[in-house]
């Protein structure tokens, strides 16, 4: 697919493969934020996120380190698409995107043995239960301690 094809969640043209590389490179504030800022703004999705999702399960193989920021945007993509928050999954990137929910898993699972930090226990457990076709836990998992006592009443 071609850069002018791919869009961001703003609409406007852009290939997320240079990003991703360089969050997998160097997981600066700057990257991380540009990151979310262009595939998932305020629960808009579209091409560029999609396509991005099987490069962000590479890095997310590769990395030494456990970074939640890649298990949070996926979960937030997949949780918008399922929600109609943006463009449908062109049919050109789903293959690829199905095939990196069903590459994170094994990734998702490892790093939440080790995790201790409260969003990379919440991304991991979003991941695997997005994988796992469990959309209501997944969307449970990215609320915040706060947003998740207030659901609960208590």
């Amino acid at each position: 697919m071609t850069v002018d094809v791919l869009r961001n969640a703003h609409g406007k043209p852009f290939d997320p493969h240079p990003l991703v590389e360089a969050w997998g490179e160097s997981a600066t504030s700057d990257v991380v934020r540009d990151l979310w800022d262009n595939l998932y703004h305020q629960g808009a999705v579209n091409s560029a996120s999609y396509a991005a999702v099987g490069a962000i399960v590479r890095i997310l193989a590769r990395s030494k380190t456990t970074d939640w920021n890649g298990y949070a945007l996926m979960a937030s993509i997949e949780e918008a698409r399922l929600s109609g928050g943006g463009m449908p999954m062109p049919v050109n990137l789903a293959d690829d995107y199905e095939s990196a929910w069903t590459a994170v898993l094994p990734l998702a699972l490892r790093d939440l043995l080790e995790a201790q930090d409260d969003s990379m226990v919440r991304s991991a457990i979003a991941v695997v239960a997005f994988a796992k076709g469990q959309r209501t836990l997944a969307a449970i998992a990215l609320c915040t301690e706060d947003e998740r006592t207030e659901m609960l009443g208590a």
